[in-house]
């Protein structure tokens, strides 16, 4: 038997051979680790089973950073995109692929609406982190392929339900379609409990530990209970995950969540990747390269068609129908989960199954490439280039604001003298009952860790006026400092500190000192409101 630390060892030299290269070509990790599991799969005997369950964990982590995202409030406005776009994109591209599966491979009529389905479910991991990491998603492009992808994940259920009917002919449809209606319900009551009075209950307990690692561990509790709840109901891990994010974006807590998770989360989706190349059966594809080239064309072009036209007649700009299409175009991770089962019952000939895996295979590694070049692909069927679309929809920013890291006495009065001028300001502080305090003044303060670069690019310190670090601790101050001017070289920075080793530090970095020995609340309100920073 193979050592499990010799395969972790080769599959992260593999990884790190195909990614370190591709970082210098902007061409995305998911690329690397994809190819990372075709050549594990050709070496080791791998558990495939047990790689596919860590990496649905991957997908649960996504889906609640992007419930994060999405308010309840943000989501009803979402109704269209979901219920009506989402709805249209299965109904339209399921039938469609139905009935030509149903007349170029004689299949029975229902399989064929099945594979159909299978194959108008797009990629929620590779489309919603590709998105996000472009900041694409608030884009009215991005909003719609959100929605289609949220109504998808939800069709998953019927069509699972439609292949338990075709197998079990003596299922009972009505039993199964009420059980599926009270798993919905079921889940939505629960989670409005746990995700209002349960879960941040729970977090504010872990809060008070002042330990990173507690606060980090509760969060995994709370994302892994509200998926397994979900799976207990009948529905998705992911689902669960969703809607336990939506609801805790409402909290305090949002962006400390997202910061500590992300690190977590694109570990476990660089394990789905993999999972996602060990599919592939190399000898396989070489003997059937042609026919496998000629689907994958034919499938991704006519799914971006039909996406294209269905959205044409309903939104208001040409291009915002084609982006949305085009990122849409790919096969979805779900694909695998009823391919697997048509197989597993001899519903579907093993060869076309195998094709059909590749193919999803190889419409996930294209699509990383697509959004890269997106405008241009607009570009080339739309030639009119009045990009209204890209400023439809634009999240609320604060621009010339200031930050306050430390909510301590002078952060507090600093606070009222901000909000008494009528200056825009954020203050931050990682002492959970310095936070309440703060909300119960009024003052605009959140919970997290300054130290942490993401929840610093959470606060917009890129159009930042000044940033007043109100914090004593030198290394915590030394580790901001450093992460605010990696993010912007040119921001106004005040610090405190008496030590003259430390101010040579920070005179070093462009940083002005105020000497804490001396009145300090007064001359860091008079240096903030002024923001005419002279550095010594």
């Amino acid at each position: 038997m193979v050592s499990p630390i010799l395969i972790v060892i080769v599959l992260l030299f593999i990884a790190l051979s195909f990614n370190i290269p591709f970082a210098r070509f902007k061409i995305p990790p998911i690329i690397g680790y994809i190819f990372t599991g075709i050549i594990i799969s050709n070496i080791f005997h791998l558990d495939k089973h047990t790689i596919e369950i860590v990496a649905e964990l991957g997908i649960v982590f996504l889906m609640f950073m992007i419930g994060l995202e999405f308010s309840p409030e943000k989501l009803k406005s979402m109704k269209k995109e979901v219920f009506g776009f989402g709805f249209g994109e299965m109904v339209i591209v399921g039938g469609f692929f139905g009935f030509v599966f149903w007349l170029l491979f004689d299949l029975d009529i229902k399989i064929a609406l099945i594979v159909g389905s299978a194959l108008a479910l797009s990629s929620t991991a590779i489309v919603l982190k590709l998105l996000n990491e472009s900041r694409e998603i608030s884009k009215p492009y991005g909003r719609i392929a959100l929605g289609i992808l949220l109504f998808q994940d939800i069709a998953v259920i019927p069509i699972l339900i439609a292949i338990s009917i075709i197998v079990n002919k003596d299922a009972n449809l009505t039993q199964l379609i009420l059980k599926t209606i009270g798993g919905f319900l079921a889940l939505g009551i629960f989670i409005i409990i746990y995700g209002k009075y349960l879960a941040p209950f729970i977090i504010s307990h872990a809060t008070k530990t002042k330990s990173d690692e507690i606060f980090m561990a509760t969060v995994l509790l709370v994302v892994l209970v509200a998926a397994e709840i979900a799976h207990f109901f009948g529905l998705s891990y992911s689902l669960g995950a969703f809607l336990a994010g939506m609801i805790l974006s409402e909290t305090k807590y949002k962006y400390q969540i997202e910061a500590d998770l992300v690190p977590f989360r694109d570990l476990l989706l660089g394990v789905f990747f993999v999972s996602v190349g060990l599919m592939v059966n190399v000898d396989f594809v070489i003997h059937n390269l042609g026919s496998i080239f000629i689907m994958t064309v034919g499938i991704m072009s006519l799914k971006a068609l039909l996406i294209y036209f269905m959205l044409k007649f309903f939104v208001k700009h040409n291009r915002i129908a084609i982006k949305a299409a085009f990122i849409l175009s790919q096969v979805g991770e779900f694909a695998f989960v009823i391919l697997a089962l048509l197989g597993k019952f001899n519903l579907v000939d093993n060869d076309l199954l195998q094709k059909l895996v590749v193919v999803v295979v190889i419409s996930m590694i294209l699509t990383p490439f697509i959004l890269r070049y997106i405008y241009k692909i607009a570009d080339i069927f739309d030639k009119n280039i009045q990009n209204f679309e890209e400023f439809e929809i634009k999240p609320a920013e604060v621009k010339g604001h200031i930050i306050l890291i430390g909510y301590d006495k002078i952060g507090q009065r600093i606070a009222r003298k901000l909000t008494k001028a009528g200056i825009p300001y954020v203050a931050i502080d990682k002492q959970i009952e310095l936070v309440k305090q703060g909300l119960k003044n009024g003052d605009n303060v959140i919970f997290g860790n300054a130290a942490n670069k993401r929840v610093l690019e959470s606060l917009n310190v890129k159009e930042a006026s000044a940033v007043i670090i109100t914090t004593l601790n030198e290394e915590h101050t030394h580790l901001i400092t450093e992460n605010l001017l990696d993010i912007n070289p040119h921001l106004n920075i005040i610090v405190l500190t008496d030590d003259e080793v430390e101010k040579e530090f920070y005179k070093n970095h462009n940083v002005y000192v105020v000497d804490k020995s001396k009145e300090l609340a007064e001359k860091l309100i008079q240096l903030a409101l002024r923001c005419e920073i002279k550095y010594k």
